[in-house]
């Protein structure tokens, strides 16, 4: 019995299909695709002035405004158990929850960091040098949605909780 591909790298996530040709398994297909969709999605509200970033200033927006201006919050994994910031991530997560604020847990927050970065122009980038990426806001885009952002709510709408804990991860990748 042959053992299960390994899902650590890509080279190992092809499968052969009925046919024989090799094809990337459901789960590596559905990690990129949410790959592309968040970073569609980051650039485009990053254009279009829609992020709001960093602990103080997302807890100040989730406690002064309504839950129906979000459309997520993105948390990186990476800093959950990180003890600076432990406290603060909780009360962020403990907002969104309570007020069924869309969580997205992504693996990384200096990835998040490279995607907006590369987005914004040269002036933008050195003006949020200073900026944390610890978690961010994306807005809604009023009236209709983008069609990356509708990718990331089918995302969420498998996985309705909204806790933190329990959110599956959505590992962001590098792209050129």
């Amino acid at each position: 019995m042959a053992d299960p591909p390994d899902k650590t790298n890509n080279y190992n996530s092809f499968i052969p299909d009925s046919t024989g040709a090799m094809v990337l398994d459901d789960e590596m297909s559905q990690q990129v695709t949410l790959n592309v969709s968040m970073q569609q999605c980051l650039a485009q509200a990053n254009s279009e002035g829609r992020l709001i970033s960093g602990f103080k200033n997302v807890f100040t927006f989730l406690e002064n405004n309504s839950s129906e201006l979000i459309l997520f919050c993105i948390l990186p994994e990476n800093l959950w158990n990180d003890s600076r910031r432990k406290a603060a991530f909780r009360l962020v997560a403990s907002f969104c929850d309570e007020r069924r604020v869309r969580m997205i847990k992504v693996d990384d927050d200096q990835l998040v960091r490279k995607i907006i970065e590369r987005t914004s122009s040269s002036q933008l980038s050195a003006g949020k040098a200073d900026l944390s990426f610890e978690c961010v806001l994306v807005l809604r885009r009023w009236p209709d949605q983008p069609c990356c952002d509708a990718e990331l709510l089918r995302h969420h709408a498998r996985f309705p909780g909204h806790d933190f804990d329990n959110l599956p991860l959505v590992r962001l990748l590098e792209s050129s």
